[in-house]
């Protein structure tokens, strides 16, 4: 393939402009989306939040030991919810990215749509 080729199939592919959060879940809750996208998206997800988690040992050993009772519940509180809501938010800003423009098109449209018309 030559260099124009190539930069034409990149240039032709659209893609969503901006990270839309809306969009992404409306994605994530559609049947029609590819359970496997869906699984690769909170994968991605979950792998963000686990580099996030080990970045954040030395923090949070320093805090549990200068507020023990209150460091280490806080501390289990918050891991828990950052491991349950992370994923989920990460994967709502990738999915639009990982499904087919098309698909990402059309459901864009049926959400712009205008409610009780």
């Amino acid at each position: 393939m030559t260099r124009n080729v190539k930069y034409a199939k990149l240039k032709g592919r659209r893609g969503p402009k901006s990270m839309n959060i809306r969009l992404g879940y409306r994605l994530l809750r559609d049947h029609r989306v590819p359970i496997r996208t869906k699984l690769m998206a909170l994968g991605i997800g979950a792998a963000c939040i686990g580099a996030l988690e080990l970045l954040q040992l030395p923090l949070e050993g320093v805090l549990a030991a200068i507020l023990p009772l209150i460091g280490i519940t806080g501390d289990i509180a918050l891991d828990g919810a950052e491991a349950v809501v992370g994923p989920v938010i990460i994967a709502t800003m990738v999915l639009p990215y990982l499904v087919a423009p098309p698909l990402v098109q059309q459901i864009r449209a049926e959400g712009e749509r205008p409610r009780g018309s």
